[in-house]
């Protein structure tokens, strides 16, 4: 059975559809909305095979689609249907294939088109998506080094691989990423965010700014005031766009469960949970992860690294933190000062040549991070990249380096 949904606004055109339909038999159904906003509900809880729009009312309303199609992330195949009396009518057919468009309608709309169009769709097979992928690195206080972890991933990611990578740094009162990479970023997310009626894949592209690693970072902005702006809905818009414009978006979020963080799960395909072997710390991890099971994000579909590792008198070892948690520990960073220097000359850690100690660390669990995101269609592709066989847990990495005693936070 084929489920058309159709957003037109002409009485005569829902007419001509409806009678279209009818003469395909019951294998075919139709149902109509009026506008943009409604079908995008409708999209989400009767998931069509096939989305018919009205294209009424030119450019401006092909901009709107392409805004929603990258925000809202339909991939349904989506079909313009046209009046020939409409001025600059082929024009606007090369604008909305650009957009998305996948095939046309010409009015009056007739059973036997439509089933071409339906035959063609059938045929060609659904496009394997283009879509990014959203990994979302979260922590319920600041200061485990969450920030570390997203950044040193992200560039990691970047430097290894052929795939364009975002960093978004939502940790909008506190961000770091621009300090931490040594960065002068001219626009962050603030800025983003006041266009974002208008934001589309190639805008993004253009407005944030590039780090050496070939990594794209959205910077958070610089005043808590400008930060106080940005809501739920519009970091959700920001995120769907992100992820149509990049293959891969890593998010540096900001260490409180509320709306914006949780919009930011919404969108997130892997959550990535930083904590450190400290008790208040780990109490508060561990309701982070009795509200990612609320959320429904499967253990499948997160990951708990745990950062900052010493041995110290009441410290937990990483099994006894897995086992308080009921959450297998997927890497292990020990507490290094190397970190602290790296973050206070803007180079990442994971950048160094080192093959050994928290270097080695950081990209092996990098490594298994964007494996898991990606679901296996991201992976790293130069010399330098290895991949992970089991976490470096309580014992000593095999190293030429001697030992550096912790002093200071990473």
């Amino acid at each position: 059975m084929t489920q058309i949904l159709a957003v037109i606004q002409s009485d005569a055109l829902e007419v001509e559809l409806k009678a279209a339909v009818s003469a395909l038999g019951e294998q075919t159904t139709l149902n109509t909305c009026p506008d943009l906003a409604s079908s995008v509900s409708r999209l989400r809880h009767d998931a069509p095979d096939l989305l018919i729009v009205e294209l009424s009312e030119g450019s401006a309303q092909v901009r709107e689609w392409q805004h929603a199609i990258e925000v809202h992330e339909i991939s349904c195949p989506i079909i313009g249907i046209l009046d020939d009396e409409l001025e600059g009518t082929d024009e606007l057919l090369v604008e909305a294939v650009r957009v998305g468009f996948r095939d046309f309608l010409r009015r009056p709309a007739s059973a036997g088109e439509l089933d071409g169009v339906i035959r063609r769709i059938d045929k060609a097979k659904p496009e394997v998506g283009t879509r990014g992928r959203l990994l979302a690195v979260v922590s319920t206080k600041g200061g485990v080094g969450k920030s570390t972890i997203a950044i040193n991933t992200a560039v990691h990611a970047a430097a290894t691989s052929n795939q364009r990578v975002l960093l978004v740094d939502a940790s909008l009162q506190l961000g770091v990423s621009a300090s931490l990479l040594n960065l002068t970023p001219t626009i962050t997310i603030a800025d983003v965010a006041s266009m974002q009626d208008r934001l589309d894949a190639t805008m993004l592209r253009e407005v944030t700014t590039q780090h050496e690693s070939g990594l794209h970072v959205l910077p958070a902005p610089p005043t808590p005031a400008e930060a106080s702006e940005i809501d739920d809905t519009c970091m959700s818009i920001v995120l769907g766009v992100a992820k149509s414009a990049y293959d891969l978006v890593i998010v540096d979020s900001f260490p409180l469960l509320d709306a914006t963080t949780l919009a930011i799960l919404d969108r997130a395909e892997h959550v990535c949970v930083v904590t450190e072997n400290v008790v208040p710390t780990l109490t508060g991890t561990a309701a982070m992860l009795t509200t990612l099971n609320q959320l429904d994000v499967a253990s499948s579909n997160r990951t708990l690294v745990l950062n900052r590792y010493q041995r110290c008198a009441g410290s937990l070892s990483a099994s006894e933190v897995a086992e308080q948690l009921a959450e297998p520990v997927t890497a292990v960073i020990k507490h290094d000062r190397r970190v602290l220097e790296a973050a206070n000359l803007g180079r990442p850690i994971i950048l160094s040549s080192s093959k050994w100690g928290v270097a080695r660390a950081m990209r092996n669990m990098a490594n298994e991070l964007l494996t898991k995101v990606s679901d296996n269609s991201i992976s790293p592709t130069r010399a330098d990249a290895k991949t992970l066989s089991q976490p470096e847990i309580d014992g000593e990495f095999p190293s030429q380096e001697q030992p550096v005693a912790p002093t200071a936070a990473e």
